[in-house]
């Protein structure tokens, strides 16, 4: 009898041992990494902590956000296309990384399609077309009957050859059929302390780059690229407003896993973004920092999905069309 009893609890010890080692590990079970591919304190980066921060509550698990820059954000987003596909390291990439980048970098070491599991949008923040104080413009028409008199001496700010303000106007320019003189800076605030200054006509700004220099008068804003006005700017009219409906950009943000994450992973992570933009307090904070939420049925894997392809198709003839490489 105590030998029968010894080995039945031989045997339920195995079995108990052998189903744990089977039994998954619920996810998330230790902290996420979040790559950021920009340095700390600019839009991606300030929107990624805030939106993660609420995330962490509700996966349980802290996210930690990396900063790895260089390339215009693609050296940050390849590192994480060749991490494991475990669902602990993911990437806030945004419409330069995973839209403008296979046009604008020949050598670019990842497929933003193919080498990447989309989760969610996040957010967006769209362009506005801003002059100097002094430009003899109240409106879009207006600026753009004083271009075309101007020709090759009006002239275009921009954050860098390839940055987002840069290719934006490409977009804008092309629309108009104008070709402005360039005046490329380095990185965003530059640029527009410079147009405050007088010191160039009229730039497209992301509007968290515009927010600063909204009060005083310091410049004009003629339109916002936006499907409608902005809380920021209610008095600038939409590009469609302005009867320019074909100017339709935006720099978007969104979160990605490497290819072949699981999607209960994957659906996991988009159900703790909508978790996030669905607060109060963090659309509030978003809006501050100039972000416009996207719609529920604009925001999980599918919807980014055509975004993304729609967005790589665009960017890809506008940059072909200048003839711009970056290495």
């Amino acid at each position: 009898m105590k030998r029968a009893l010894t080995t039945c609890l031989i045997l339920a010890a195995a079995q108990a041992f052998l189903s744990s080692g089977n039994a998954q590990t619920p996810y998330p079970s230790r902290p996420i990494s979040l790559v950021v591919p920009f340095a700390a304190g600019g839009p991606n980066d300030v929107m990624s902590r805030i939106v993660s921060e609420h995330m962490s509550r509700t996966l349980g698990q802290p996210i930690m956000i990396e900063n790895v820059s260089g390339a215009g954000g693609t050296t940050g987003s390849g590192r994480v296309a060749q991490a494991q596909p475990d669902g602990y390291t993911l990437v806030s990439g945004h419409v330069g990384t995973h839209a403008a980048a296979p046009a604008l970098y020949p050598n670019l070491r990842y497929d933003p399609l193919k080498d990447f599991t989309p989760v969610s949008l996040v957010a967006e923040t769209p362009i506005v077309i801003a002059v100097k104080r002094d430009f003899p413009a109240s409106s879009l028409q207006d600026f753009v009957d004083v271009a075309r008199q101007r020709g090759a001496a009006l002239t275009q700010g921009h954050a860098g050859v390839g940055s987002i303000s840069h290719i934006s106007c490409l977009l804008l320019m092309s629309a108009l059929n104008l070709k402005p003189a360039e005046v490329p800076y380095r990185g965003s605030a530059p640029a527009m302390t410079d147009l405050v200054a007088g010191q160039y006509d009229f730039t497209c700004a992301l509007l968290v780059d515009a927010l600063p220099f909204i009060s005083g008068d310091r410049l004009r804003f003629l339109a916002v690229s936006a499907p409608a006005r902005v809380p920021q700017l209610p008095a600038t009219p939409t590009a469609a407003e302005a009867n320019l409906p074909q100017f339709v950009a935006s720099s978007w943000f969104a979160f990605y896993l490497p290819r072949a994450t699981p999607i209960a992973i994957r659906d996991r992570l988009a159900n703790a973004v909508d978790a996030a933009l669905n607060d109060v307090s963090v659309r509030k904070k978003l809006e501050a920092a100039g972000m416009i939420l996207p719609a529920s049925d604009q925001r999980g894997p599918d919807a980014l999905t055509r975004k993304m392809v729609e967005e790589i198709g665009k960017w890809r003839d506008i940059i072909k069309k200048a003839n711009i490489q970056l290495n």
